[in-house]
């Protein structure tokens, strides 16, 4: 509380939501005959029109004849802002207290985390901030706002009877020190220093530059204002829901791999949480929630979620050419033909660049530019996913064999040798007996030459690519597949994309035709049928190894003993969800020269 009892002085913070929602509740709670907020001046007749605009964003600029652009955001997340807004809901008269120049002082120190408002109170956290920035160097500036603030207010103790005055944090002490020595001021005239101020909307693609929360969770924010019946706003359900929405989103467009499932969103954010706190934060950075995304969903999941994350769903339908282009302490203002360096008056920690590496998709004239130029008659694979589906190849093999000699293995009580080691399985059923059981496997008969891998047998017009690749050297398998067109994804020059429906892998290699040109006396219903079909025809061993989501059907089962072979299934869900994910996904390189700069657009 202020010394007069009268002011009930809010300290804020910019840019932070959970100040915004300590002002409206404050303002719903006690009646106020007068809103004053801490923002400069020249921008109070220019404010209610522009709040007005919500919840499309716009900026009020001012400059003068030398210096820099300031621009004043109409940012719904700020508290003074908000403050403007409740004003004009509740029909109470605001007014704008700030300095009449556009002068800021230095940005703040790190302080406290907002979000631990929700644990330890408001108060607490304000006591904590002030208390940070006292032990800052002594601002001369934001001592002069403060002694400014105070003579405002007093000025309006002579005609209102009870102010709530929204302060920013770095100008509360001086405010409160000068509250009874400083003479009232009335305020200044708007351009009595010669501001030109304009406002205009801002562009939608350069909101992340303007707005103190992310423009996503912005936009959250927002829609809770417009649904009644919407839970309270959280920050961290908003982050959550960041990675829900963006999921759902990634599954349903043509970048899709496999839909990544809940376990996965689960793993990103713990791995969010985990940068998080290593930072020393309890609400996450855009580039740490980048970070998580890659880490967990690869690159294009990294990239849905930037491009989601810089999203606000309410925006001018005016000629973007015309709209305020704001950048790191830059803006560009069509209508004064003017681009320079500004300052965000609603900015209160510096804004720096921190890289990462993301490959953006390529442009629909570059994807054209690279299906005129793809030669039809040299097509190759990318030599690191080579190696990759290999060793899955000889891995699969290995477990198959494995799992064939368990189906056979005999259990017997311990009498004179453990021989092939103790059955633990059947020891601690009979313990009761006191008897030891031990285990004897078969030796091992035949070979897997042949791996046949299913990920999808109901989609077949989705895979038109359907053809055999033959191995370049002894150490590759002959590969058939069915997978996604090519053409759809092209990401670099000569580069393209694809998805696999299914495929069959035969190592050693040798020659075999085309099972998709290949006539066969039997009834195939889908693509899976087929290129099982084809493993069964082409095999040389009694054994196929079978690796799809369920069982091979009864026509497999029945196709595969007309050729006097065996299915052995393996369960697609004993393999990890990222080596299936990565696994499923390979590049079509149009010519082994291309294999030089592949790996500058496909990475890792």
């Amino acid at each position: 509380m202020h010394p007069d009892s009268s002011i009930t002085v809010l300290p804020i913070l910019h840019g932070r939501s959970a100040f915004a929602r300590e002002v409206r509740h404050r303002c719903l709670e006690t009646r106020f005959d007068c809103i004053a907020v801490d923002l400069p001046e020249l921008f109070e007749p220019y404010l209610q029109e522009a709040v007005e605009q919500l919840p499309v964003i716009h900026a009020l600029v001012a400059k003068e004849v030398v210096g820099p652009h300031y621009y004043l955001p109409i940012d719904p997340c700020d508290a003074a802002i908000e403050a403007v807004r409740q004003s004009l809901q509740l029909r109470v008269p605001f007014t704008a207290i700030g300095a009449p120049t556009c002068e800021r002082g230095e940005p703040l120190p790190e302080l406290p985390d907002e979000y631990s408002i929700e644990k330890i109170g408001f108060d607490a956290y304000t006591t904590l901030c002030l208390e940070t920035i006292a032990h800052a160097p002594p601002n001369a500036i934001d001592a002069e706002h403060g002694r400014y603030i105070a003579s405002r207010l007093r000025h309006l103790r002579i005609r209102y009877h009870s102010i709530l005055a929204v302060v920013h944090l770095r100008h509360v002490t001086a405010a409160v020190r000068h509250s009874k020595t400083a003479p009232p001021a009335p305020g200044a005239p708007p351009d009595r220093h010669g501001y030109s101020v304009i406002s205009e909307a801002v562009n939608p693609d350069h909101l992340y530059f303007a707005l103190g929360e992310l423009p996503f969770i912005t936009g959250k924010y927002e829609r809770e204002r417009y649904e009644v019946l919407a839970p309270p706003f959280d920050p961290v359900t908003a982050v959550k829901e960041l990675f829900r929405e963006t999921r759902d989103h990634y599954s349903e467009s043509d970048d899709d791999i496999t839909s990544l499932p809940p376990v996965r969103i689960q793993a990103a954010l713990t791995f969010l949480r985990n940068l998080t706190v290593r930072s020393g934060r309890l609400l996450p950075t855009l580039f740490d929630i980048i970070e998580a995304a890659k880490g967990v969903g690869g690159n294009s999941y990294g990239l849905h979620i930037l491009k989601n994350a810089k999203y606000y769903p309410w925006f001018s339908i005016d000629n973007r050419e015309q709209q305020l282009g704001i950048g790191i302490d830059r803006i560009k203002i069509p209508a004064w033909r003017s681009t320079g360096e500004a300052i965000n008056l609603l900015s209160d920690h510096r804004m720096y660049w921190k890289s990462i590496e993301l490959r953006p998709d390529p442009s629909e004239l570059r994807k054209k530019k690279y299906r005129y130029n793809w030669n039809p008659y040299g097509m190759c694979s990318h030599v690191p996913e080579d190696r990759m589906i290999e060793r899955f190849n000889g891995t699969v093999r290995r477990k198959t064999l494995k799992m064939m000699l368990e189906d056979h293995a005999k259990t017997e009580k311990f009498t004179t040798s453990v021989k092939d080691g103790i059955d633990i399985r059947d020891t601690l059923r009979f313990w009761h007996t006191g008897a030891i059981y031990v285990r004897e496997l078969p030796p091992a008969r035949g070979k897997i030459d042949t791996v046949v891998i299913i990920f999808d047998h109901t989609r077949d017009d989705r895979y038109p690519n359907r053809t055999t690749w033959y191995a370049e050297h002894p150490e590759e398998s002959t590969l058939t597949f069915y997978a996604t067109d090519p053409f759809e994804h092209l990401i670099g020059p000569g580069i393209a994309r694809c998805t696999y429906g299914g495929l069959s892998l035969l190592f050693p290699p040798r020659p075999v035709p085309d099972i998709f040109q290949l006539d066969v006396p039997v009834r195939l219903p889908n693509l899976a049928a087929r290129i099982t079909y084809g493993a069964c025809l082409f095999s040389q061993e009694k054994t196929v190894a079978f690796v799809a989501a369920r069982k091979p059907e009864a026509l497999l089962n029945n196709l595969a003993r007309n050729l006097k072979k065996k299915l052995f299934w393996i369960p697609l869900s004993s393999f990890s969800y990222e080596t299936v994910r990565r696994l499923r996904q390979f590049h079509i390189l149009n010519g082994k020269t291309v294999r030089s700069w592949a790996g500058r657009f496909i990475g890792e």
